[in-house]
Order: structure tokens, then sequence, then C-alpha cells
């Protein structure tokens, strides 16, 4: 008896779990024929479709910002890092952009935009020569190469260090802080060759990468003994890193004409005033005291005028498809000298 009424229960547990599943499918079916909307199942849940990708903006272009905002130049803006003087030598910085005319390949160009230091953070490189030919100044120009860099550094610049010698090295990468250049400099020993081009190249390609005024300092006698590539080569990437470059004669002037090496001058002169920079030879004097006075002196302006420098930017009209286009920048008022880079090479 007790067998037989088990049996009916579980009869009729089943036909109700049957008859609750059946109504279920029936109301859905309802729901579907009249157009509302049937829940999804739970084992089935609905996924969100991804946002269309956004469409690059083209031909963006970079508005001045506020001195404490340093802006990123677009990369199909012409930038011409500019150094303006008056004729005895002094920086002249409170110029605007309605005072220069610039040219390319002699066409005048619309100047875009006019930024100075506090916009545009200063991304420097210095190459010290650190070739045995420099052995004997060596230590007081470690000296005054470490005053230089407490002098030009500010609020968000960086600066790197390369040592020149029979195989390039980078010392110290980019950092802001002061300290550590310092001491990287107080660090390193005279040894080697001269890998002069080669240690250009490697400085040009570092500051590619990154966004700001690009200036490259140079500490050598400009007398290449080593490298694997040639100044046209090495100047050719500089220029395709927008970079000013800076030399400073390693082991001075000699008072004779005999002693001087006129192919190590040359070749400094030539890559500054190429890119935009300027050559310096301090003396040679029998007083250590004296040369150290010189070479500091000559870093003090080397510091003042990298941050005094404009950077104009223009938007290239011309439709000449050269390689390598000339630049030329002029100012409207008069008794200025203006030095800025040769030319840019183009991307296309």
């Amino acid at each position: 008896m007790n067998r037989l009424f088990k049996n009916r229960f579980r009869l009729t547990i089943a036909v109700a779990i049957s008859a609750l599943l059946l109504g279920f499918s029936l109301l859905s079916v309802a729901l579907a024929q009249s157009g509302r909307p049937v829940p999804p199942s739970p084992q089935t849940p609905k996924q969100k479709m991804p946002a269309p990708p956004k469409e690059p903006l083209k031909n963006q272009k970079a508005e001045p910002q506020d001195d404490d905002n340093p802006i990123k130049l677009s990369a199909d803006l012409v930038s011409a890092i500019t150094s303006v003087t008056d004729l005895a030598g002094n920086q002249i910085n409170n110029l605007t952009k309605d005072d220069f005319v610039v040219y390319e390949d002699n066409k005048p160009q619309d100047v875009e935009g006019i930024y100075k230091e506090g916009q545009l953070p200063l991304r420097l490189v210095f190459l010290f020569d650190t070739s045995s030919s420099i052995r004997s100044r060596f230590d007081f120009e470690q000296r005054a190469a470490a005053q230089f860099f407490r002098n030009v550094m500010r609020t968000g610049d960086q600066a790197a260090i390369i040592s020149v010698a029979s195989d390039p090295k980078l010392e110290t990468p980019f950092t802001s802080d002061v300290n550590r250049l310092v001491d990287t400099l107080a660090n390193m020993k005279p040894q080697g060759a001269t890998a002069l081009y080669s240690a250009m190249l490697q400085a040009a390609k570092l500051l590619r990468k990154v966004d700001g005024r690009h200036v490259m300092v140079i500490l050598s006698d400009g007398t290449d003994t080593a490298s694997g590539v040639t100044l046209a080569q090495a100047l050719t990437e500089v220029q395709k890193s927008d970079t000013v470059i800076y030399t400073v004669h390693s082991t001075g002037i000699a008072p004779s004409l005999n002693l001087q090496d006129l192919g190590g001058e040359y070749v400094l002169k030539a890559m500054a005033e190429d890119t935009g920079g300027k050559a310096f030879f301090p003396p040679i004097f029998e007083d250590a005291k004296k040369e150290i006075r010189d070479l500091e002196e000559i870093y003090k302006r080397i510091a003042t005028e990298v941050r005094a420098q404009y950077v104009l930017t223009y938007y290239s009209n011309s439709a000449a498809a050269r390689q390598f286009r000339r630049i030329r920048v002029e100012v409207k008022r008069q008794g200025l000298q203006v030095r800025t880079r040769s030319g840019y090479y183009t991307t296309k």
C-alpha cells in the first residue's frame, strides 16, 4: 500500500513539472509572436558590440599653450629653432610671430606659431670627448661641463651624456637629475681614439625619440679618427632630428697657425652653422685658471642662448618634391642677426 502511494506521488510530481515547463514554453512563444521582447536565456548573456574605431584627425595643428603646459608638435609641422641677437651678441627675447619672415626654398611661408623655453622644454645631449687627445685638459673641462648643466637645466628639461672615444657610449640616458649628470662627468676617464661622427649619429637618433627643443653640445677637437660613418651622414641624421649643435673646441686654439688643426676647426664650425648653432674656440693660456674661466664663460653663453631660443613653426606650401628643403629666417627689425638651421629633409 505504501509502495503504491509513493509511486502515485512521484507520478503526480512529474506531471506537474512537465506542465510547468510546457507553460513557460507557450508563454515565450506568445510573447515572441506579440512583438514583445523575450528576455535572453541566462546561459547566453547579451554581448555588447564594440564601438567603431575613431577616424584619425588629419593635419592636426599644435595650438599655442601657456608656459606651464608644454606642447607637442605634430609631425606635419616644420619647426625651426632660431636665435636672434643684436650686433653686440646680446640675446633678443621679446620678439613676436609678426617680427619674423620664414622662407622655404626662397618661398615665403605663413608662420603658424612661435614658442619659447617654457612651452618646449629642452632635450639636450652632451657629447664629451674622452679620447686621449684631451687628457691634459680633462679635469677642468669636466668641472666646466658640470657647471654648464647647473646653469642650463630648468624644470621639465632633460639631458643625456655620450662619451666620445673609440666606441661612443651612452653614459647617462635622458634625466632631469643634475646631480646624476655631474656625477657621470666626474667618473669619466680619458682613453681611446675619437669616433665623433658615430657619436653624433647616436645622439641624433636618441633625440628623434623625444619631444621638445633638440640641442646637441659637442666638446671635441673636431678630428674624427675612428668612425664608420662620414660627417655628411652624421649631419643628415642631425638635420632629420631637428637639432641645433653648439661646439666647443676641446684643446683650445694654439697661438701659432703651424700648430692649429684647421681641419678639426672647420668641422666644428660647419656642423654648428649648418644646424643654426655656434662654434666656440677658447684660447690656450699658460695659466689653467684663465682657461677654465674662459671655458665656463663659453658655457654660460650657450646656456643663455638656449634659454632665449624661439621655435618657429609652419606648414610648408612648397610644391617641390625635394628631399632637402632650404630654410631662411629673417626679422623685420633693423640691426638684428638671426641664426637657424639651413634646411630640413622631407618625409615624403
